[in-house]
């Protein structure tokens, strides 16, 4: 006990607080802004899918800046602190777990497009339906997730430094925009859409890896430094002082100015790619973020529950969310038209029922139930799993053939007719 005790005293000697970061890692715990952030994110993750498609007008526009500018790069450079934070980091864990997030993106895509699409056109006949059922392919953010663990593994193997990984991701979203414009597109919307995996085509490529993998590799690079944090406030003043007037000045210009060499304000490839300053936008204006919950939560002396629920069940937030969006989008599309929506008035109502629909949901799996398809145990985990790449498959086989225009984010999903 005496030895315990003298060791602390030891550790706590080479901790010099008047210095940001310690030698070691001193700081592997929970940190409670990082769930402030992921709140932050099923927040605006649910209020965007739903503003983005019913609202317009000003509300629009702010909501779509919060989601483009926060919530997409905020999830993905919490990934990368997470991979870095995580006890099983060895290349086969990631490659493990980038099995189950293609898996499972694979699922969301069935359940929240595929299949009510696939039964609106029986029930319609219309044939953007059964377009839109392709979509069981799309580049969503755990497909995205789900590569990025892949890619992240081979730098392990290769043994690359944390700093050299984030140099990597940097040049690979500088030259997304220019590769974007010089490229190709290909013929085949098989081969487009594969393509848009990692690289942005004219397909349904929302997160190419090119682009968006500079968050990971920042989120895995600062974490290191997170690790080894002896002093959270200098630091986050220092955030504060630093990030906060260059995100915001940018902004600013960027939003008033067209930006040579840029991809246009609001433009698909700015929001697919995040291209050039744009990423480092983003990233430091989820620092000031970060820094600003800090500071609440340092007022606030605890962590309020709701915070911590949402940061320890923010993928089950963001697929309840996203399958009841989409299926209500669906139906209404299906049984009133595409004019609908502009007649929705009741966005902040669905917000609010889809947040505690969702709470509830949660919290009777964890209590009565006790079931996720990705800890499912072998042998079902192995035939859940395979059922899910076999329906994708067939979906494929059945769907393409009956298809002329692909329905994807470049033509509106085909709104129009």
């Amino acid at each position: 006990m005496a030895e315990k005790e003298s060791e602390s005293k030891q550790k706590e000697k080479t901790i010099d607080k008047n210095c940001i970061f310690a030698k070691e890692i001193i700081n592997a715990g929970h940190q409670p802004e990082f769930d402030y952030l992921k709140t932050l994110g099923v927040f605006l993750i649910t209020i965007g899918h739903i503003y983005l498609e019913y609202s317009h007008g000003i509300l629009y526009t702010i909501v779509y800046y919060f989601v483009t500018v926060l919530t997409a790069g905020a999830l993905m450079i919490l990934m990368g602190i997470g991979m870095r934070y995580s006890r099983h980091h060895e290349p086969k864990h990631y490659f493990a777990r980038a099995f189950v997030l293609l898996t499972m993106g694979q699922y969301l895509n069935i359940i929240r497009d595929s299949l009510p699409n696939l039964i609106a056109w029986w029930c319609t006949g219309k044939p953007k339906f059964i377009s839109r059922a392709l979509l069981v392919w799309q580049t969503d953010i755990l497909t995205f997730a789900g590569f990025s663990f892949c890619l992240l593994a081979l730098f392990k193997i290769m043994k690359l430094s944390d700093g050299c990984i984030f140099i990597i991701g940097i040049i690979m979203n500088f030259a997304s925009y220019p590769l974007f414009l010089i490229m190709k597109q290909p013929d085949n919307y098989i081969i487009s859409q594969l393509m848009g995996y990692f690289v942005l085509t004219k397909s349904e490529a929302y997160f190419p890896l090119i682009g968006y993998f500079v968050f990971v590799a920042f989120g895995y690079w600062i974490a290191g430094y997170y690790q080894r944090m002896s002093n959270k406030d200098k630091f986050y003043n220092r955030i504060l002082i630093f990030c906060l007037p260059i995100a915001s000045i940018y902004q600013y210009f960027r939003v008033k100015n067209k930006i040579p060499k840029l991809a246009e304000y609001n433009s698909i490839p700015h929001y697919c790619l995040s291209p050039g300053p744009d990423s480092i936008h983003r990233i430091l204006s989820n620092m000031t973020i970060l820094a600003i919950f800090y500071k609440i939560d340092k007022f606030l002396g605890k962590t309020p529950e709701f915070i911590r629920h949402c940061g320890k069940n923010l993928n089950q937030y963001y697929m309840i969310s996203y399958i009841v969006t989409q299926q209500v989008n669906i139906y209404m599309k299906a049984t009133k038209g595409e004019e609908y929506n502009s007649e929705f008035k009741q966005t902040d109502l669905f917000t609010f029922f889809l947040l505690i629909f969702s709470r509830i949901l949660i919290d009777m799996n964890d209590k009565y139930i006790h079931f996720t398809i990705s800890t499912l145990k072998n042998p079902l985990r192995k035939i859940v799993f395979a059922l899910i790449w076999i329906i994708s498959i067939i979906i494929i086989i059945y769907v393409y053939p009956k298809v002329d225009t692909y329905a994807n984010l470049w033509n509106d999903y085909l709104n129009d007719e």
